[in-house]
C-alpha cells in the first residue's frame, strides 16, 4: 500500500500493483483565489479517489474558488458528479465559484446536462471580466 500525506493528513491510499492514476489535481493559489485544475479523466474512479482531497481544499479555501478543466481530457458522470459536490461545498461556505470547462466536449457536456446554467462560466479570468449573461453566484 502506498500512502500519500500532506504534512499529517492523508490525502490518498492505493494498493501497489494497480494501474497508474489517469487523472489528477494541482492546487494552488493566486491572489487569494483557490484554483483547483484537474487534468486527465474525471471519471467515476476519480471522483471516488479525487472527492476526498478535493472536501479538504475546501474546507481550508477562502471564498473564491475556479475549478479548471482545461486539461481534462475526457469526463462522464463521476466527473460531473465531483463538479457538483464541488458546487455545493462552495455554495454552502457561500463562496463564488468560476468553472472553467475548457475542451468543446466538456462543453457539450455540461450544455447537454444543463450543468453550463448552474455554474458561474466567465469568458476570461475571473477576476478581471464577466460575459455578458453570465451566471453570478448560485441558483
Amino acid at each position: 500500500m502506498i500512502t500519500l500525506r500532506e504534512g499529517r493528513e492523508t490525502l490518498l491510499h492505493w494498493e501497489t500493483g494497480t494501474a497508474d492514476f489517469t487523472f489528477g489535481l494541482h492546487h494552488r493559489v493566486v491572489n487569494g483565489t483557490d484554483v483547483l485544475a484537474f487534468w486527465g479523466e474525471l471519471d467515476a474512479w476519480a471522483d471516488q479517489e479525487l472527492a476526498p482531497r478535493v472536501m479538504a481544499l475546501l474546507d481550508r479555501a477562502g471564498p473564491r474558488v475556479v475549478t479548471d478543466l482545461r486539461k481534462v481530457t475526457f469526463m462522464d458522470a463521476g466527473g460531473l458528479r465531483l463538479l457538483v459536490r464541488i458546487r455545493k461545498q462552495v455554495a454552502h461556505d457561500q463562496g463564488t465559484l468560476w468553472l472553467v470547462p475548457g475542451s468543446a466536449h466538456n462543453w457539450r457536456l455540461l450544455r447537454i446536462t444543463a450543468l453550463d446554467r448552474a455554474f458561474t462560466i466567465p469568458a476570461c479570468a475571473p477576476a478581471s471580466c464577466a460575459r455578458p449573461g453570465a451566471h453570478s453566484g448560485f441558483h
